[in-house]
């Protein structure tokens, strides 16, 4: 076949990944789980049909498993008896690959457990950490019997075809037309419900940089080092004489892009049922209203000045989870959104609290630093909150696939702020300011140990949102309200707080939820496989292989 041919061939081909599922909200393995749409699958399976309507399609190749089928469905209406519809037909051996002992891990913890590289052999290979399931050998067998005796005859027969199918599969297919050896597979990143036209695989696969793409990884999943790193060279920095006071407007941006960035993965469309949780509100009334101003008020009852040590314990004690929270829930394996839930209402009640201990605290000066307090710790997240979700609502795909590949920027920004504040830090102070901030981020985790919720779904989010407090804010309102001794703590904080993340990072194996709990279907809405043949307005296709078809429902 000629160059000019396979182009003309390819060209009618298109592909699709199903829409975001309940499993990939949760940064959670589904394999041949059931997991169905989330929202906004919903929302960007409408959004492909949208931006495809008057296109001709003769065929559709479909994965029986739920969130293929309801994406497809919604794209091409296969369910509706309309003569305009394109042939459906359900196809078993388009069904994910079964992971066997990976299935509904947290990616995050398999990427720590076992490394960034290994991970991915195991997800586009074979690798003795990950046990039962399907081999790659026969994962590959199938979809290549597809591609074989469906796929290539249907393009040659002149169809339009579209195949909507999983993630491994679909890069699976991509390889078998690049005619690439095993040894070069790699996660191509393919985003949630984006069409894939065949004759464009070639340069989509060139964007891609394994390398890279393994670095973006490692980044994120090991965001305490990289802090960690970038607290030594900002202190090695300081030593060596370069002394820099940054304006605390740059401060601000780079905290509010690396709230977006870190929201644009995150499934806010499902907000209201976390922010509506008894739980969380009770946990977010006590630790962020309550104690704060029993704090507040008991300091003003002593008479405490604003610059000592209580003072300052007690602003950090009203301070609002920080956004860096939902990347530790991620990293440590929690469900990510009762962690945002956390973030967002602790922000809220920030205006009560922050200017309750400012007013109780301070003696001059109150109503701009309440002022200041509220525009910076409530106005950041609930502003980033507004535009991400209109984000979302407007551009689905994008702005999901935006926030995934470019998680690792976030965590370098964060790091660029750090390096920063650490440049005016005064290692003058260090006796005089370092035990305070070790204290204070020694103490939230008892507190978070103390309140967090037992052996519930959400625990390990109770825990992570409660221990790492918005210093990055409290930094900024300090640098705005002239307040040096709060800056100073602020910025010492940073060092303890991520110090003992790596502490964290052991606790959370404790905390976490495992693969297995029986709760996980009911908390995902996982529900049993539906037989092809059970799909009526569609044509069925088996595996044709009975050990085959054994192995895939395994």
């Amino acid at each position: 076949m000629t160059d000019h041919d396979e182009q003309e061939l390819l060209s009618r081909l298109f592909m699709v990944r199903h829409g975001e599922s309940t499993c990939n909200s949760v940064h959670r393995i589904a394999g041949q789980r059931d997991a169905p749409l989330t929202f906004l699958g919903r929302i960007q399976a409408e959004k492909v049909a949208r931006g495809h309507r008057g296109q001709h399609f003769d065929r559709v190749y479909v994965s029986p498993l739920t969130r293929a089928y309801e994406t497809a469905d919604t794209i091409f209406a296969i369910g509706a008896p309309d003569t305009d519809a394109p042939e459906a037909v359900v196809d078993e051996r388009l069904m994910e690959r079964d992971f066997g002992s990976y299935t509904l891990e947290s990616k995050s913890i398999l990427q720590r457990r076992h490394g960034i590289a290994e991970y991915e052999r195991a997800m586009n290979a074979d690798s003795p950490t990950m046990h039962g399931g399907e081999t790659f050998a026969q994962f590959k067998d199938r979809v290549h019997a597809f591609y074989e005796q469906e796929l290539l005859p249907a393009l040659r027969r002149g169809e339009v075809v579209c195949v909507v199918s999983h993630k491994y599969v679909v890069e699976l297919i991509c390889r078998f037309i690049l005619d690439r050896p095993a040894d070069e597979s790699y996660d191509l990143r393919l985003p949630n419900s984006q069409m894939l036209q065949g004759d464009r695989i070639h340069s989509y696969v060139k964007n891609e940089n394994e390398t890279m793409n393994m670095v973006y990884d490692w980044v994120v999943v090991n965001h305490p080092m990289v802090f960690c790193a970038g607290l030594a060279a900002g202190l090695l920095a300081n030593l060596a004489g370069l002394r820099v006071a940054t304006s605390p407007y740059l401060l601000l941006l780079l905290l509010v892009l690396a709230s977006v960035i870190t929201m644009c993965r995150i499934e806010l469309e499902n907000a209201r049922t976390f922010v509506t949780d008894r739980g969380t509100l009770r946990s977010v009334a006590l630790r962020y209203l309550a104690l704060p101003i029993a704090f507040a008020a008991l300091l003003r009852w002593w008479d405490v000045g604003s610059t000592s040590t209580a003072a300052i314990a007690a602003v950090f004690l009203a301070t609002p989870s920080s956004v860096v929270a939902m990347t530790v829930s991620r990293c440590l394996g929690g469900m990510i959104m009762p962690t945002f839930a956390q973030v967002l209402l602790s922000s809220l009640a920030a205006t009560v609290s922050f200017s309750a201990v400012l007013a109780l605290t301070l003696r001059e000066d109150v109503a701009p630093a309440v002022a200041i307090s509220a525009a910076t710790s409530t106005g950041i997240v609930t502003a980033a909150y507004a535009l991400v979700k209109r984000l979302r609502e407007r551009s689905p795909i994008r702005t999901a696939k935006y926030g995934e590949r470019n998680g690792y920027v976030a965590v370098l920004l964060l790091t660029a702020f750090i390096v920063l504040v650490c440049l005016k830090l005064d290692l003058n102070g260090f006796t005089a300011y370092a035990p305070t901030a070790v204290g204070i981020a020694v103490g939230l985790r008892l507190l978070a140990a103390l309140l967090k919720r037992r052996r519930h779904v959400q625990t390990l989010d109770d825990y992570t949102a409660m221990t790492y407090p918005n210093v990055f804010v409290v930094v900024i309102i300090a640098a705005l309200t002239g307040n040096t001794p709060l800056e100073q703590v602020a910025i010492w904080t940073l060092l303890p707080m991520f110090v003992l993340s790596f502490f964290d990072s052991w606790y959370a194996r404790h905390l976490v939820v495992a693969p297995d709990d029986p709760r996980w279907p009911t908390v995902l809405g996982l529900k049993d496989p539906i037989p092809a043949e059970h799909h009526a307005t569609a044509t069925v296709r088996a595996l044709d292989d009975p050990d085959a078809r054994l192995s895939a429902r395994s």
